[in-house]
């Protein structure tokens, strides 16, 4: 990877938000031309995988993942890797559950849009959907953090319930998740009512100190051992907003969103690359790291900010974000800055590049991109016996929720029916 590699999440959790007993909630480019083509790079996917394939394969691995991840304390409830470890905690952290829920939701609205017959064998979707909104319950703190807003807190256990900090972000995936899942299927599903009492917690973690460098942005976490504001807490919040202003007509949601990501053009745009930094410290240090899923978002922003006001700068913008992915990733070639991302990173990148595609066209090549990473995934990636992914990223030992997660989501992704993406986070 060319940029420095940031701490993990599990290290800095491990750290802090289960260092008490109890809950630790301490404060908190130029636009292009006109474009006819969509750039691309070589080594692109000769054909599409067959539908019902590409379902095959994502139901093997929500299945591997399901099982091998139960914890036994609870059968609701995932454990962080596989084998466990002495030192992990009895149940996963709030972001991977969050990213497995994404892979559940996403193959169950695959295998509705499917023209085939499927054998799920003894995975029940629907369970297991079930299951993982229970699980999710287990974090939620209502008594609030440190804006005295409620949300989900980092972490779990049977002892001490919703404990560790309030990460904004984290809290950005289940309502975006709340939201994608009441548009998948209709409104049958989906806790739109959640998803707003989690856009005041965003709109509560606004910087407003107007003599910080780059005043504005959303902070990372309200753990009084970080003061950045970050593209992956500022744009996704924008992101929510957007969809309930679409959901709802809300006027505020809709200033607020195009406000944050203004705010984040001007401050994390790279203005060569045209890709998006990390995050801002209070100092105005700037963490340049590229993380896949900091373009993704924006990039599915622009898009959506397009559906919503018909301005073309935000479908222009799109365009130059999805040019320069592809441009620095190279996603369609083996062993590229791309394969060498987070799994569940990129992810959110496929999440956001096929709904983009959906609104845009063919200048987001979003399903090209994500077929051919599917693929290899699937045979560079997997192992064969257990349908587990190896060489995990997050951890030495075994595998990690996040990379299964990641891994199931991207096949998911491949094998949804494109009247879908339009629904995706």
């Amino acid at each position: 990877m060319t940029a420095p590699h940031s701490p993990s999440r599990r290290g800095v959790l491990a750290a802090t938000a289960l260092g008490g007993g109890g809950l630790a909630v301490s404060p908190a480019v130029a636009a292009p031309g006109e474009r006819t083509e969509p750039a691309m790079t070589e080594n692109q996917p000769s054909r599409p995988l067959p539908a019902d394939e590409a379902t095959s394969r994502a139901l093997a691995a929500a299945k591997a993942l399901l099982e091998s991840f139960r914890a036994e304390t609870d059968p609701d409830m995932l454990i962080e890797r596989v084998p466990r470890q002495e030192e992990d905690p009895e149940f996963t952290y709030v972001w991977p559950l969050s990213q497995a829920r994404a892979a559940v939701t996403e193959l169950i609205a695959a295998v509705s849009g499917s023209r085939g017959e499927h054998d799920s064998g003894e995975l029940d979707l629907a369970a297991a959907d079930a299951a993982l909104i229970r699980a999710q319950e287990h974090y939620w703190y209502p008594q609030g953090g440190t804006t005295g807003l409620p949300g989900y807190t980092a972490a779990t256990d049977s002892a001490q319930g919703a404990n560790g900090d309030f990460f904004y972000d984290d809290n950005d995936w289940i309502a975006l998740l709340e939201i994608e899942q009441h548009l998948l299927t209709g409104a049958d599903a989906g806790d739109l009512e959640r998803a707003g009492t989690l856009l005041q917690l965003f709109r509560s973690g606004e910087s407003t100190d107007p003599s910080l460098p780059a005043p504005g942005g959303i902070f990372w976490t309200q753990g009084d051992w970080n003061t950045c504001r970050n593209t992956v807490s500022t744009f996704p919040s924008a992101k929510v907003a957007l969809r309930l202003h679409q959901i709802t007509g809300e006027d505020q949601a809709l200033e607020d969103a195009l406000r944050w990501m203004d705010w984040g053009r001007d401050t994390l745009l790279d203005p060569e690359k045209g890709l998006f930094w990390d995050n801002i410290d209070l100092d105005g240090t700037v963490d340049k790291t590229f993380w896949s899923y900091n373009q993704g978002v924006p990039l599915g922003c622009e898009a959506l900010a397009f559906e919503i006001t018909g301005d073309p700068v935000h479908r222009e913008r799109a365009a130059a974000l999805a040019d320069a992915v592809i441009a620095h990733y190279s996603p369609f070639i083996e062993d590229s800055a791309f394969d060498d991302q987070p799994i569940q990173f990129n992810a959110i990148l496929l999440s956001n590049l096929l709904m983009a595609e959906s609104i845009l066209g063919g200048h987001i090549p979003g399903r090209k991109i994500t077929q051919s990473y599917a693929q290899r995934l699937w045979e560079n990636r997997r192992d064969p016996e257990t349908d587990l992914i190896n060489g995990s990223r997050e951890t030495d030992e075994g595998t990690h929720l996040l990379d299964q997660a990641g891994f199931a989501r991207t096949l998911a992704l491949a094998a949804m029916p494109r009247a879908q993406w339009t629904h995706l986070s």
